[in-house]
């Protein structure tokens, strides 16, 4: 499948799930609260392999796959809502009146309103390696030479940059007061959301090649290496892990389950797998 129109799937399915998220009501208590260990509680083979990042929005994943086809999947029961072939998709989905989008070339970071017309301009100081995330007033990124910046979503003005010792890879993660970032030199930061001080760290045994998904308090990190590694937002300790088969993506959060994406070494076949605390 054409890379492009892959890239532009992806981010019409990203932006329906944001949609459907800023019109929800998050609940105070998470009534299926992640605990270690975990146990297998089912899998599902995939028809094809997937590309890109799945998602997930109230209890549905989501996926795509290079054969072309959009999968929305019902996690409690584990079965297969429908499956769409990709001529057939979007290729963008309507922005909520007043919503900003970024758009990134290089190191130019650019905000538009939900009419395309630019609301302001930043240039980093290296390229834009990955998508910015706004968490209320703000907008968080990093850049190729290692900086993390916050700025002031309305304007584009830096509220605090903070220098890592690798470049971010991936959208950052917010909850509640932290940010977490994973960056270039296998360590996963955890960064003050008001200015940026850097609360604690964790070195992670291989490179970190997925972005980051939140599971409630926790921060679930998926590496090149088949462990899980799950970490504690508020204390920035580990709260445990999960040795798995080889990961085609990163792992993803869906109350009460993790769901891995592995695919087996000698068949090529990838398959889904469902955990849950024991």
């Amino acid at each position: 499948m054409d890379r492009f129109r892959t890239v532009g799937i992806l981010a019409a399915v990203g932006l329906m799930l944001a949609g459907c998220a800023s019109q929800s009501v998050k609940p105070l208590v998470d009534p299926f609260p992640l605990r270690f260990p975990l146990v297998e509680a089912g899998t599902l083979e995939i028809e094809g392999h997937i590309v890109g990042q799945p998602r997930v929005q109230d209890n549905i994943l989501y996926y795509l796959t290079r054969e072309g086809f959009l999968t929305a999947l019902v996690v409690p029961s584990q079965s297969v809502l429908w499956r769409s072939k990709d001529e057939h998709l979007p290729l963008s989905s309507p922005a909520v009146a007043g919503d900003i989008s970024f758009l990134r070339d290089a190191d130019l970071l650019r905000a538009v309103d939900a009419g395309g017309n630019p609301v302001w301009e930043f240039r980093a100081g290296g390229a834009v390696p990955a998508d910015p995330v706004q968490a209320g007033d703000r907008v968080y990124f990093g850049d190729a030479e290692r900086m993390f910046y916050c700025l002031d979503a309305a304007n584009g003005k830096v509220k605090w940059r903070r220098r890592l010792q690798g470049a971010p890879l991936h959208p950052a993660l917010i909850r509640g007061d932290t940010v977490a970032v994973a960056a270039s030199n296998s360590v996963v930061y955890l960064l003050s959301r008001k200015g940026g001080s850097i609360l604690s760290w964790e070195a992670i045994p291989s490179r970190v090649i997925y972005e980051l998904a939140a599971a409630g308090g926790l921060a679930l990190i998926t590496s090149a290496s088949p462990t899980i590694v799950a970490l504690d937002l508020r204390t920035g300790k580990r709260a445990g892990q999960y040795e798995s088969g080889p990961l085609v993506a990163g792992a993803v959060w869906s109350p009460p389950y993790v769901v891995l994406f592995i695919e087996d070494e000698d068949s090529g076949r990838q398959r889904l797998v469902f955990l849950r605390s024991r």
